[in-house]
């Protein structure tokens, strides 16, 4: 996915100074590491943590969100003071900087609100005096993560189409941790990422699955082949078709799954957003079983379904052996 930045600016938010430090000037994007910077930074965004909506036409955000094409410095400032409204009133809220950015991505014109905590990390200092020269090790207060890691909170707004994904932390207002983001900035309730959804499918299985005496390795190792047959096959994720691959001709056990997903939120057909299927179908692709004996095993879902090199064996004491079979080498790897 390539994208080309086309304005950005960084808002100062010092916890401990009182209001934010407005910039009044843009980012130099002439400047390849700014560049480089901004672009990875965005490109996460995009994952199985990321929430997914649609903003109200009207809300403040959009209509802010909308006008930076032309008033991009004048609406940052904004959009900050939209944010910073509902950030301040958490005591707890970390220091940060703030990130704006217009990018243009399939022919198509994008606002990226990036927030990113302060960080402690070490440096060094050379002081001169009349004895001659010191290197001192000093420790920063205010650095920011590297390029390669998320913001600690984002938004990307398709400015046509007013869809966005984001990234929200919950912190502490009024003694109570809730995301602050989604109900007073953008006002908006986002569709649950698919990483929440596939944690309350799992957790909706193994309810299910203990009523009707389904062995518990068995139902997470078909959660999860579902979830990635049907990703690689259609990049979605839809329950119905879960329930029918878990409990197969069991429609009572479907029935019931189908149930408490439904109580719990998870919508009828999660799409991934940009940058997930990949991710997905690695993580999913494989069944890491842990073993109360201590043994950790990282199976490909291929491997696990074939009983000519993995099986699973109930013996009569009510223990379960694995069998690991066909195999040409063991490599030991330190």
């Amino acid at each position: 996915m390539d994208i080309y930045l086309k304005k950005a600016i960084l808002h100062i938010v010092d916890r401990s100074s009182g209001d934010p430090l407005i910039s009044q000037q843009e980012l130099d994007l002439s400047k390849e590491y700014v560049r480089d910077y901004l672009t990875r930074k965005i490109l996460k965004i995009s994952s199985p943590q990321t929430k997914t909506g649609v903003l109200a036409e009207d809300s403040r955000f959009a209509m802010i969100a909308k006008d930076t094409t032309d008033h991009f410095v004048a609406n940052s400032e904004k959009l900050l003071q939209l944010w910073y409204d509902a950030y301040k009133e958490s005591e707890e809220a970390p220091s940060c900087d703030i990130l704006l950015a217009l990018y243009e991505e399939d022919t198509e014109m994008y606002l990226a609100l990036l927030k990113i905590n302060y960080n402690q990390g070490y440096t060094h200092l050379v002081e001169a005096d009349e004895t001659g020269m010191k290197n001192e090790l000093i420790l920063h207060q205010a650095l920011l993560s590297n390029k390669t890691q998320k913001a600690d909170e984002a938004i990307t707004v398709n400015l046509a189409k007013l869809n966005y994904e984001l990234i929200e932390k919950k912190y502490v207002f009024s003694g109570e941790k809730q995301f602050y983001f989604s109900t007073k900035v953008i006002e908006s309730v986002p569709v649950p990422s698919l990483e929440e959804n596939v944690k309350v499918i799992k957790r909706a299985a193994e309810k299910i699955g203990s009523k009707f005496e389904n062995p518990k390795h068995d139902l997470v190792a078909d959660v999860k082949e579902a979830i990635y047959e049907q990703v690689e096959e259609t990049g979605q994720i839809n329950p119905k078709e879960v329930s029918q691959k878990v409990f197969k001709e069991n429609i009572s056990a479907q029935m019931a799954f189908e149930a408490e997903i439904a109580e719990k939120g998870v919508e009828s057909s999660v799409s991934l957003v940009k940058e997930a299927k990949a991710i997905t179908e690695k993580k999913y692709g494989k069944q890491k079983l842990k073993l109360s004996n201590g043994i950790e095993l990282i199976v490909p879902l291929e491997v696990y379904r074939n009983p000519d090199l993995i099986e699973f064996v109930n013996q009569p004491d009510g223990t379960i052996s694995v069998m690991i079979k066909n195999v040409d080498e063991v490599i030991n790897r330190i």
